[in-house]
């Protein structure tokens, strides 16, 4: 699992969580999904967050990036605290430093392949020619130079896949967080999506977190973190 020979990381922390808690309600039923985790992740490093399905991991990248607070703890990214903030502060900062990829990809489907990966930098209020640029430019560097102008209909799971990760990559982010991006993908086209993701963070030195049931992810990062039932268990190098 550990590849020092990869490694970017640099060793000061970029993100540190400590008692996180998430509860949500369904029903009439209360589920505790995060139970109290405590979870630093350092510049530059590959994490992998291993466990079942609904062990939490995907909840935790959650409040992590800020798409949902938490119910109680404490996330500080940088000198920045996340925690108390409201939705529309939590957005603004997702956007300018979280990168998000996801199994769904969760690409527009009225937009080309160009406009999804443009879309956060407009959001950032980036005008439009720069935007274009950086994605066109994005979209060369995952291997669709030749598909910018398709639909996502167009376009194959692999291909949509990168360009979800182009799209994460826009403006230009400290941290990304993958939640199972090999999950709809074939073996093949799974690996070759991880192999771009570890190019990109590697040429960028970014930060990379990935939830993952894949054994073959995991052994790629230089730490798997270990979750089970709200709780990170185990944390190895």
């Amino acid at each position: 699992m550990n590849n020092p020979s990869s490694s970017v990381a640099d060793g000061a922390p970029l993100l540190v969580a400590t008692g996180l808690k998430k509860t949500y309600t369904v029903g009439s039923r209360r589920l505790e999904v995060l139970r109290g985790v405590d979870l630093t992740v350092h510049r530059g490093e590959f994490a992998a967050l291993r466990g079942s399905s609904g062990a939490g991991k995907s909840t935790l990248l959650h409040l992590l990036g800020g798409l949902d607070a938490a119910d109680e703890g404490r996330i500080v990214f940088g000198t920045e605290t996340l925690s108390g903030r409201g939705l529309s502060e939590l957005a603004a900062f997702r956007n300018r430093h979280v990168g998000f990829v996801f199994q769904a990809y969760f690409l527009m489907p009225d937009l080309s392949a160009l406009e999804n990966v443009a879309m956060p930098a407009r959001m950032a209020r980036v005008d439009a020619a720069t935007a274009e640029a950086r994605a066109e430019s994005l979209l060369r560097s995952v291997g669709l130079g030749d598909r910018m102008r398709h639909l996502p209909n167009q376009l194959s799971g692999g291909e949509q896949q990168r360009v979800a990760i182009a799209r994460c990559l826009v403006n230009d982010p400290q941290l990304i967080l993958a939640d199972e991006p090999t999950g709809n993908l074939d073996s093949r086209t799974g690996t070759e999506v991880l192999e771009l993701l570890l190019a990109l963070r590697a040429e960028r030195r970014t930060t990379l977190l990935i939830a993952t049931h894949d054994s073959r992810v995991a052994a790629r990062a230089e730490r798997e973190v270990q979750m089970l039932d709200g709780r990170i268990v185990d944390s190895l190098a």
